[in-house]
């Protein structure tokens, strides 16, 4: 007689480990199964949210089937929200309710049919409990000064922010006080990028104004990650990285359009990094 494993399995298991792994489209489709499974994604903490789910749905509808979505679940450790085209988007009411779940990974990305950016409101600074934050074509808001910064906070990625400027960069990066991993690309608006952070030990930098100056000062900083930088740019922006002596692994990506300079010091610059175990270089550099 053959068994039934999936019914052996615990409702937190299922919710945990098997629908989270799902869109929430298809979490529910999956709750049509049996009755046992009727109210179960009410459990799940994993909360994934993609266009391809919404092609058919108005932009009203999207919004109360992901603020439903939100209110009901009885705690949410991650979201992810990746939609298209919706200009009514209720962005800071998903946040306002995922703050009240104490979620501690958020990943949003909202691109508007305009090419438009995404304001984010000051719901952000409501969610305490972040250890990951990842936005992509969204605009980061002011810290209100009342703001006791994000305490938990390991992870930072921006993504596709033409916008962004230095000052709202550092504001921003001084209420993360232990940050770990930071990964900026795309923000071309930066052109004198200071990241100063004691915590942090990887730091990756892509698709930046080709003029931009760097100064860094990261005394646990282990790993950097250059991407869009000829090997000649790259080396160009090492050297303004103070507190050298961390550094172990450094890549640097390059897509042919840079020509490397024979009269930059490269042995002189890779030196200054005297723990260096490892050097990658990505592409093709033609001198």
């Amino acid at each position: 007689m053959a068994t039934d494993r999936l019914s052996a399995l615990t409702d937190e298991f299922l919710s945990t480990h098997i629908l989270s792994e799902f869109s929430y489209r298809n979490v529910v489709r999956l709750c049509l199964l049996s009755k046992r499974w009727r109210f179960l994604w009410k459990k799940i903490t994993f909360l994934n949210f993609y266009w391809q789910d919404f092609e058919k749905q108005k932009d009203f509808e999207i919004n109360v089937i992901i603020s439903n979505a939100l209110f009901h679940l009885d705690a949410l450790f991650h979201l992810q929200i990746v939609l298209n085209g919706p200009k009514t988007a209720d962005l800071n009411n998903w946040i306002r309710l995922a703050a009240e779940k104490k979620v501690e990974s958020m990943s949003l990305q909202i691109c508007y049919r305009d090419f438009s950016m995404v304001d984010l409101g000051e719901s952000l600074f409501r969610c305490k409990n972040l250890t990951v934050l990842k936005l992509k074509s969204i605009n980061l808001p002011k810290v209100p000064s009342n703001f006791g910064g994000f305490q938990s906070l390991k992870t930072f990625y921006v993504f596709d922010n033409p916008n962004l400027d230095d000052a709202t960069l550092q504001e921003f990066m001084n209420m993360c006080p232990h940050l770990q991993i930071l990964s900026i690309r795309g923000c071309v608006g930066l052109k004198k990028l200071k990241i100063r952070a004691s915590n942090l030990i990887c730091v990756h930098l892509g698709f930046l104004n080709p003029n931009i100056s760097l100064q860094m000062a990261c005394p646990q900083l282990t790993q950097i990650n250059l991407m869009d930088y000829g090997y000649c740019r790259g080396l160009k922006l090492l050297q303004d990285i103070s507190r050298k002596e961390s550094v172990k692994i450094i890549t640097l990506h390059n897509y042919g359009t840079n020509v490397v300079n024979p009269d930059i010091p490269s042995i002189v610059v890779l030196n200054s990094f005297p723990q260096l175990e490892e050097l990658i270089i990505h592409g093709h550099c033609f001198q």
